[in-house]
């Protein structure tokens, strides 16, 4: 479990994000939606200790979770192969196997594609590749920011489906979108809606 308790973050002097509480609960699935702001990327980067809030506490019921994260738009090495660019994170975390980097690619449709150089993808291209990074490890928890962004119909419901196999295994999955179709609403535990930096609503599906 993750607790965000009276979270508030301030930006030279504005406030991004307004005494915020939430629990976010291992196995269950959280979508974030937001009428106008930065809060739900903010929120993001609070959850995986990228930024520290102004006030209030970030608790963790587990201190080492793993994370896979998508925060904004996935950067890249442009001049090297798809599969260069994941081997060399993997070389970074040092506990990603060869085998889990294949496994992600063939998951995401990419695994013909593994030694293109990455200035030839496509911007959908380029987000299943943001999301090979995300769960080639096999986090704890994974954060999502725009997840479906620039895929055509085909991948964005390998990405569905991916997700919900991803919760199935117990994953505590966040994800931040805008535009999603109420019909894809059931792949989400809760809907938190934020505004001016605050909690909005919080909707249960049952």
């Amino acid at each position: 479990m993750i607790k965000l308790n009276k979270i508030t973050k301030e930006i030279k002097g504005k406030t991004v994000l307004d005494n915020i509480s939430i629990e976010f609960i291992e196995g269950n699935s959280y979508l974030l939606k937001e009428h106008n702001g930065s809060g739900k990327t903010m929120l993001l980067r609070l959850l995986c200790d990228l930024i520290k809030p102004t006030t209030g506490k970030v608790v963790r019921e587990i201190k080492e979770y793993t994370y896979g994260i998508i925060i904004e738009n996935p950067s890249f090495l442009e001049n090297e192969t798809a599969l260069y660019n994941l081997k060399y994170l993997a070389s970074i975390k040092k506990r990603i196997t060869e085998q889990e980097i294949y496994d992600a690619l063939k998951l995401l449709n990419l695994y013909d594609h593994r030694n293109d150089k990455v200035k030839t993808f496509s911007l959908g291209m380029k987000q299943r590749l943001g999301l090979c990074q995300a769960i080639m490890e096999d986090p704890d928890v994974l954060l999502l920011d725009e997840p479906f962004n620039a895929l055509d119909d085909e991948n964005y419901e390998v990405v569905k489906n991916i997700l919900k196999h991803l919760k199935e295994k117990g994953k505590l999955i966040i994800i931040a979108a805008h535009g999603l179709s109420k019909e894809d609403f059931h792949l989400f535990d809760e809907i938190i809606t934020l505004s001016a930096g605050k909690v909005q609503d919080i909707s249960l599906n049952e």
